[in-house]
């Protein structure tokens, strides 16, 4: 029997607090379209400029300026999807020549177990490891997966790549080289455990396949029915199979660790609707795993701290978690599932906490280390994530300045750091961009034309500036945890693609163009695109209504 969430998640959130009648919102929605337009331009240099790095023989990207070698949980995860998003956006003959060539490549020549792969030296001259390291290939498989494939479904669907994640998943079962009760283990840490989690609960709400769903069931289990009274409810970073007992027995509230939370908290959406005699199950330790990492891990400020002692629940590592919001992902899942207010007030609080205290955002400091742009990634990208379900507007313009100093991290040449974490640059810019522009875009994509939006609760309203003429259409987003995943409802999660105004196929939506008499348009014509003519040096406004 299909289950009910416990609240309505999916509901579209409003972001922006002044009416579309405002006067002010058409420089609202051209600042927005100037940002907007500069972070797709941005992303489209990062991908020429990288492109030129492939190495002439196998086709493969270099992992960084010093390593030429293509590394599976580098290269593959945090690099190469983000420009084959950025080309079907910007560039899509990029798209289905370079992009597809790179996919192909890979598939060729890294596949080592199945379809699982290793990492690759250029040039033709083989795998990096002369032997096969099964615990390697895991991991590998683990990052192209949730980081990289991930998103690319997300936001693009059925793809090449994603049958490609769809092979890995089923080999990944397949070859998982730990057993627990009978049943595989992918990894005996947390972050591994956690990636699969994650890739194997979107795979099961999309397929149903019944491999992915016990494989989901088996790693909950192992957590919820076994490891987490052993430890205090604080999952442990590793655990050992053989004895039973704690590795490394500290949780890492950050990246390389905080992946497992996420992936409990999926697990239990997908139990709630797949297999409800598992959530009943479940729902105890993970109502006492929300509580305990929200009493352990949060500073003064309500953020992250990056690790605690699972014996304890002592700080082991009082720096801030840079992916703050990721955690706070799980918590409000927590909230949608149990409608226990602690948790939603706690990320509110979290939110309000970094508007203020915007160091949790781009401080170049970054509590004692220098940051890189994998932590403005990182820490942008989650708050985007909360927005879509709270919207916020100091928090907005926080991110503002944030993306503002994000931008002029970008050298000249196009290259933002000569390492694989350019490829998020992408990944943050463009997530942002349609922020911005409340997930519309132009096609053909033109950096000359910009496309700014601004929502209120009726409608949203476009503005399309030019400073030369342009002949294309205004694309709309749609509801892609429905059509992508077959979800049942669009909680946050890590690496999603946050909706903002969406379109459904058979709704009618009225279109007036310069405040002339509304035409009225169905879903599926939007969906397509609202075609437009502008001429250089003039702007297009659009109001959208639905009906």
């Amino acid at each position: 029997m299909r289950t009910q969430f416990f609240l309505p998640f999916f509901l579209l959130v409003i972001s922006t607090v002044a009416p579309a009648a405002d006067p002010e919102w058409v420089s609202r929605a051209a600042f927005n379209g100037r940002m907007a337009s500069e972070a797709l331009s941005r992303s489209n240099r990062v991908m020429h400029a990288w492109l030129k790095l492939a190495d002439p023989v196998t086709g493969l990207l270099p992992r960084n300026e010093t390593n030429p070698n293509w590394v599976v949980r580098d290269s593959a995860a945090d690099l190469y999807p983000f420009l084959v998003m950025a080309a079907w956006f910007t560039e899509p003959h990029l798209y289905r020549t370079s992009m597809q060539h790179i996919l192909r490549q890979e598939m060729l020549l890294t596949r080592r177990l199945g379809h699982l792969s290793d990492d690759l030296q250029p040039g033709g001259r083989g795998f990096v490891r002369p032997n096969l390291e099964i615990d390697e290939v895991i991991f590998g498989s683990s990052e192209y997966m949730k980081d990289g494939l991930l998103p690319l479904t997300e936001l693009l669907g059925e793809t090449p790549w994603y049958h490609r994640m769809r092979d890995i998943a089923s080999d990944m079962v397949k070859h998982a080289p730990y057993k627990w009760k009978g049943a595989p283990l992918p990894a005996q840490t947390a972050e591994i455990n956690g990636n699969a989690l994650q890739v194997y609960s979107r795979l099961a709400w999309k397929t149903r396949d019944p491999r992915f769903v016990d494989a989901v069931v088996h790693i909950a289990d192992f957590y919820f029915l076994h490891q987490l009274e052993a430890t205090n409810y604080l999952p442990a970073h590793e655990w050992d199979i053989k004895t039973d007992q704690p590795k490394r027995g500290v949780f890492v509230y950050s990246d390389h660790g905080n992946e497992i939370l996420g992936g409990l908290t999926e697990a239990f959406v997908l139990a709630r609707t797949l297999r409800p005699e598992k959530a009943r199950q479940w729902e105890s330790p993970l109502r006492k795993l929300l509580d305990r990492v929200l009493d352990t891990g949060r500073n003064p400020d309500g953020v992250w701290v990056h690790s605690v002692d699972v014996a304890t629940g002592k700080v082991v590592d009082a720096r801030h978690a840079h992916c703050w919001a990721y955690m706070f992902n799980a918590i409000y899942t927590g909230y949608l599932m149990t409608g226990d207010e602690r948790y939603r007030k706690a990320v509110e609080a979290a939110m309000d906490s970094v508007s203020r205290n915007t160091h949790y955002l781009f401080d170049e400091a970054g509590a004692g280390r220098k940051w890189g742009a994998n932590a403005y990634s990182d820490s942008i990208e989650g708050a985007l994530v909360l927005m879509n379900r709270i919207p916020h507007p100091a928090l907005d313009r926080a991110l503002d300045e944030a993306m503002k100093k994000y931008y002029a991290r970008q050298r000249d040449n196009g290259i933002v750091e000569y390492w694989y974490g350019d490829g998020n640059y992408i990944r943050t810019a463009m997530m942002y961009a349609f922020f911005k522009s409340q997930g519309t875009f132009l096609a053909p994509h033109d950096g000359r034309v910009e496309l700014g939006a601004v929502r209120d609760a009726a409608g949203v309203s476009l503005l399309v500036s030019a400073s030369h003429p342009y002949q294309g259409s205004v694309r709309f987003d749609i509801a892609r945890h429905k059509e992508h995943w077959n979800m049942a409802g669009n909680y946050p999660r890590l690496n999603e693609w946050p909706e903002w105004f969406t379109v459904e196929p058979g709704s009618a939506y009225d279109i007036s163009v310069n405040g002339g008499p509304p035409r009225r348009y169905l879903g599926f014509e939007l969906r397509t695109g609202l075609p437009v003519t502008v001429a250089g040096g003039e702007q297009l406004r659009i109001r959208v209504t639905p009906l």
